[in-house]
Order: C-alpha cells, then structure tokens, then sequence
C-alpha cells in the first residue's frame, strides 16, 4: 500500500519504496519460515506459510488501489481520488513511526538477550546509520532540482 500511495508522489519515490520494501521483505521471510520449520521439521510447510504471509501487502495494494468495485463501497473511503499530499505524507510518517516503535520496544530488548548490549547498540546505530545515508540519496533521486 505504501508503493501505491508513494507512486502518487512519483516514479521515482514509488520504485524506491518498491526495492526498500523487497529488501526489507526477506528477513520478514525468513522470519516466518524459521520458526515454522524448527517447529515443524517441513520446508515445505515454513515455505508455504511465508509466502502466504507475504500475500497480505498485494492484497492490501489490491484492496486499495482497485477502482473497479461494483458498488463503489470502498473507493472513497480506502483510497480517494483526490488525496491530500499531506495525508499521505502523515500515513506514511504514521506507519514509519509504528515500525521504530516496535524494533525499539519489542527487538532491541532481544538482541540485548542474545547479542548482548553493545552488539546490539553497535547493530542499532550502524543501522540507522546505513539508511540514514539510504535516505539522503533517495531524496536527491526522488526529486527533480528546483
């Protein structure tokens, strides 16, 4: 849903959320097939599940992004044809924000666990690090100079 909403902005801001989003969904793969697999001893099971997880944002882009429904129930409450940039801006912050809420909340105290605490704060700051200069090239190829 992202790509879709961010492609308003641009080509070049949806296609960078697009690989940033590819990226990030293998270790959300592996992520759902290991547990599944040493839980159950089956490749094919964790396989079958991971990539059922992986569903959900298609079907989210689908859900959104489908102008075609008969009775027009859900096009202008998922997704208006004329929607505002700083809405979108503010859903995208929104949910930026969820997801460092939860690596902070809930794997930081993890890693503190199993790495120990300066791997871990080592780990934390090389990555925000690594997509902070992510980010600063994004936003000088997303945007055409003025």
């Amino acid at each position: 849903m992202a790509v879709f909403l961010g492609s308003m902005k641009g080509l070049r801001v949806g296609l960078n959320l697009a690989i940033a989003i590819a990226l990030h969904n293998i270790p959300e793969g592996v992520a759902v097939a290991l547990p599944v697999y040493f839980a159950t001893q089956s490749k094919w099971k964790a396989f079958k599940l991971a990539t059922i997880s992986g569903f959900a944002e298609p079907l989210g882009v689908i859900i959104v992004g489908n102008r075609d429904f008969s009775d027009g129930l859900f096009e202008p409450y998922l997704f208006p044809s004329n929607l505002n940039p700083e809405i979108l801006e503010g859903l995208l912050g929104s949910v930026g924000g969820v997801m460092a809420f939860l690596t902070l909340h809930e794997m930081l105290p993890l890693a503190f666990d199993y790495a120990g605490q300066k791997q871990a704060v080592k780990a934390v700051f090389v990555g925000m690090a690594f997509m902070s200069a992510r980010t600063c090239i994004f936003l000088k190829s997303a945007y055409p100079k003025t």
